[in-house]
């Protein structure tokens, strides 16, 4: 494998399953072919409640 990562079928499978469980992941079907698609918006939510202004106290 490039990169020395290998990762069997059955590991991606389990992966995307709790991605999808998270919100994370959307799923849809087509045929034989299962599409996965990533739903940033469980993500924006917290990124927007994030403080930005991250000022180190002088001291």
């Amino acid at each position: 494998m490039k990169h020395g990562l290998a990762s069997s079928r059955q590991a991606i499978s389990q992966h995307l399953a709790m991605l999808e469980q998270a919100g994370l992941v959307r799923t849809r079907r087509q045929g034989r072919y299962k599409f996965h698609h990533i739903d940033t918006s469980p993500l924006r939510s917290i990124a927007e409640r994030w403080p930005l202004d991250r000022e180190e106290p002088n001291p």
